[in-house]
């Protein structure tokens, strides 16, 4: 393979907004506080008899898809059929997004997927209201002239609809609204014809992933989206008749709101950090390692000869190396940028220190942008203690990720989390000198 198509596969392969494939994952529960979605969400499904409504929530770009993805293969060894759909690509629109757009989005993934063959309640439902949706559909076809696949169909110009015309948004949900209940029983309905339809199955797993991209919504006088959706829309959101697994804006869980998160649904579910870093500022050798191993994986998964030559082909040094695994943080997505932005300072391989220090004060510069000029004392304090306080301000450096946390069991098996800025952040000489005032206090 010549150098320039060696270096551009190397590239794509660290596409930062891609779940990897199913080759290149990587294990990390025992740097991730021995978080393990297996037993953190699948056992829960596992060992029920009836069905679960679980959240599961973690900072953008920190493993969360990649995770479900392990999830599902896991659930379908168990002979559950699972239903795993992004709800970002095509169903719902992240900058306004409302519960009739998650459960409209949920009816159609489950349509699409499990194709009865003989009676469809949700079809009966869709044929029932077809005078009061078809213009919402953009057809004026009877619902009886379209085959299986076109009635099916109809499901999905719905969702696209909500996405796509802004104008619609309104006047779709309305209707909906007013026909929820109905729906909701169709849709238990439809869940219960194909339980009885698909052979030898464990049950019906439904994943709705990216719903944590959805962006807060506040109007004066009025709950925002975020409580609309998950508070006081939880009894239609539970009220599927499957096993469901909704992820969840971790401004949720890191909120005032999350005591009634607990009661409606149990305690929703973090992905934590990986570790790179212990809290006396030592080296986590286990996390750097699996960051190493998360990289050696995606690049000899293109040519296995690099699993020997990783420092040499790929790296200048293991030193270069373990600064890109360091600077990230813990955050796999951070990683996959590091790599990328370093890739664009080389014209060949190897990845040299030089390239990767310029990776790292690009992305420097932006977290450098994001913090406002109070928050430099409150993120030193923060990094000198260990700890963050429950307040909002700290609560946005912790969403913006200027925060990290992790999580870990000490020497008596006590569960511990504890805080630390980003280590990009560490260099900025602004943040510097607040750690030296905030250290002389």
């Amino acid at each position: 393979m010549k150098k320039f198509d060696l270096l551009t596969e190397i590239y794509s392969s660290f596409e930062p907004f891609q779940p990897p494939s199913k080759e290149a994952y990587v294990q990390c529960k025992e740097v991730r506080g021995r978080w393990d979605i297996i037993r953190e969400l699948g056992k829960k499904i596992t060992l029920s008899n009836q069905p679960t409504c679980q959240l599961y929530s973690g900072h953008r770009g920190v493993g969360k898809s990649t995770e479900l993805l392990q999830l599902k293969e896991y659930l379908e060894q168990k002979k559950y059929f699972v239903v795993y759909f992004a709800a970002d690509d095509e169903d719902i629109e992240p900058q306004d997004a409302a519960y009739a757009d998650i459960i409209l989005a949920c009816t159609r993934h489950l349509v699409e997927e499990i194709r009865l063959k003989n009676h469809n309640p949700l079809l009966k439902w869709m044929k029932d209201r077809w005078e009061s949706l078809k213009d919402i559909a953009l057809t004026e076809i009877s619902f009886n002239k379209l085959d299986l696949q076109g009635q099916i169909g109809q499901f999905a110009k719905i969702t696209a609809t909500l996405r796509a015309t802004p104008d619609k948004r309104r006047e779709v949900r309305q209707r909906i609204d007013a026909n929820t209940p109905s729906l909701i029983e169709a849709l238990n309905d439809f869940i219960k014809e194909a339980k009885q339809s698909l052979p030898d199955i464990s049950g019906i797993v439904l994943i709705a992933d990216n719903l944590d991209r959805i962006v807060e919504v506040k109007e004066e006088g009025k709950p925002s989206n975020y409580e609309e959706i998950y508070l006081n829309r939880s009894e239609i959101m539970r009220g599927l008749g499957c096993h469901v697994i909704y992820t969840i804006p971790i401004a949720m869980v890191y909120s005032g709101r999350a005591t009634q998160l607990e009661n409606n649904y149990d305690t929703p579910n973090v992905l934590p950090m990986i570790m790179v870093r212990n809290p006396d500022n030592s080296e986590n050798t286990a996390g750097l390692e699996k960051l190493r191993e998360f990289i050696c994986r995606r690049v000899t998964l293109i040519d296995s000869r690099l699993e020997r030559n990783l420092v040499g082909r790929v790296f200048d040094s293991a030193e270069t190396l373990k600064l890109l695994c360091l600077m990230s943080g813990g955050h796999v997505r951070n990683l996959m940028q590091l790599m990328q932005k370093s890739i664009d300072w080389i014209d060949e391989l190897p990845i040299t220190a030089k390239a990767a220090k310029r990776a790292i004060e690009e992305t420097r510069e932006t977290y450098r942008k994001t913090i406002q000029e109070h928050q430099w004392e409150i993120l030193a304090r923060a990094c000198y203690r260990k700890e963050a306080d429950n307040n909002q301000e700290h609560l946005t450096l912790l969403l913006n990720r200027c925060l990290l946390e992790y999580r870990y069991y000490d020497e008596n098996d006590k569960l511990r989390t504890w805080c630390n800025v980003h280590p990009l952040i560490e260099g900025i000489p602004k943040f510097q000198k607040a750690l030296e005032e905030v250290k002389a206090a």
